[in-house]
């Protein structure tokens, strides 16, 4: 039998972190190793439980989830947080993802959707509720909110098929699968492009390429 995936909770509301649980006794693919009620005891969490996905509400007091995330990615780049609030505005959004969220789901996707988000996430993926795209979309069509200066390098042709791939949610495992390409390659091409665009994560490559009009929404 596979070993069931580990997953923490992050939430201020004593009534929701008990829905989950309930959510969570009833799977058989994932395991709750922890439930906390805010940003800071998250990071001190995971530094102990090192759960495999962290599922993170955004308002909390104290250390918002945000800055959580943030202090998570700094911490293990690698780190899968997913944001799972009732907020879906492009604020929100682009806030959380920027700080190096995973992907961003509504409370209210449904046990289906949360389900298949968790495995997304793990798998490298970066799954996103319908209503969170288009809030992520609204907010890269606003005038002024990209900076094209900020592109200062040409994209060669095998960082642009990579963006592709990244936008599409794949891992560099299944980029280098997909593209025939070793995956230090991979890698080698994530590392430009992270210099190039100036980001921090994949999800921030993916968004400042869109933001820039690198990539096409469609491919997002």
């Amino acid at each position: 039998m596979r070993t069931p995936l580990s997953v923490m909770l992050v939430d201020d509301e004593a009534e929701v972190r008990e829905a989950f649980r309930d959510f969570f006794a009833r799977q058989t693919e994932f395991t709750l190793v922890g439930e906390v009620p805010d940003g800071r005891a998250a990071v001190a969490a995971w530094r102990q439980l090192r759960p495999q996905v962290t599922l993170m509400d955004l308002q909390m007091p104290g250390i918002s989830g945000v800055d959580a995330i943030k202090l998570l990615c700094r911490e293990d780049p690698g780190v899968c947080v997913v944001a799972l609030t009732a907020f879906g505005t492009h604020q929100h959004v682009v806030a959380a993802l920027r700080a190096g969220a995973s992907g961003y789901v509504l409370k209210g996707c449904g046990p289906s959707a949360l389900t298949q988000a968790i495995r997304d996430a793990h798998m490298g993926r970066m799954p996103l509720s319908p209503g969170v795209r288009l809030a992520l979309v609204d907010s890269i069509r606003e005038p002024g909110w990209s900076d094209p200066s900020q592109w200062s390098a040409s994209v060669t042709d095998a960082e642009m098929e990579i963006l592709r791939c990244l936008a599409a949610g794949l891992s560099a495992a299944q980029i280098s699968e997909r593209l025939k390409m070793a995956e230090p390659v991979v890698h080698g091409h994530l590392g430009s492009l992270t210099s190039k665009l100036n980001a921090g994560s994949p999800t921030e490559i993916v968004i400042k390429a869109l933001q820039l009009g690198i990539i096409d929404l469609e491919a997002f």
